[in-house]
């Protein structure tokens, strides 16, 4: 064989290996794509928890205060994603921007307290006992709870 076909076989080869490995990363970056697309797909229409008819965690809002401004890591790890039936005086009303009710728990703190953003529309008076049954969302200086509805008033 001549010196300069074996050099011409040897690059054809190299073209071949090279040509293979570039389909190979091009078939596993499709096969990566698509599996992270099936799973932020499948993660972005997860049905939502039923917070109203689901059981939660009973405490009042003074316990549940405490838990947070003392040992707020402890407190996170406990509560967080967790749902709360909270009991305690309603310290104010308010609306958000979005419409919403917000109502306000009284603590041992004079400044923060416990935040509960309604899903529906309630009439409660300042200074009334409740129970409201919300999704904590973790703890600012207030502990916040989402999606929450209103279990029990006394007024």
């Amino acid at each position: 064989m001549l010196p300069g076909a074996a050099l011409q076989l040897n690059h054809l080869h190299t073209e071949q290996v090279m040509k293979k490995r570039f389909y190979f990363l091009l078939l596993f970056l499709l096969i990566t794509i698509s599996i992270s697309l099936v799973v932020i797909y499948y993660a972005w229409n997860k049905p939502h928890e039923d917070i109203e008819h689901s059981s939660g965690i009973q405490l009042t809002a003074t316990d549940l205060f405490r838990a947070f401004s003392e040992q707020e890591k402890q407190a996170t790890e406990k509560y967080s994603g967790k749902v709360l039936e909270v009991t305690g005086i309603v310290s104010a009303v308010t609306v958000n921007q979005q419409g919403n009710s917000i109502i306000s728990l009284q603590s041992d703190d004079l400044m923060f307290g416990i935040n509960c953003t309604m899903e529906k529309a309630t009439t409660v008076k300042k200074g009334s006992t409740v129970t409201i049954k919300g999704l904590c969302s973790g703890f600012t200086t207030d502990v916040i709870l989402i999606r929450c509805y209103l279990i029990n008033k006394q007024q």
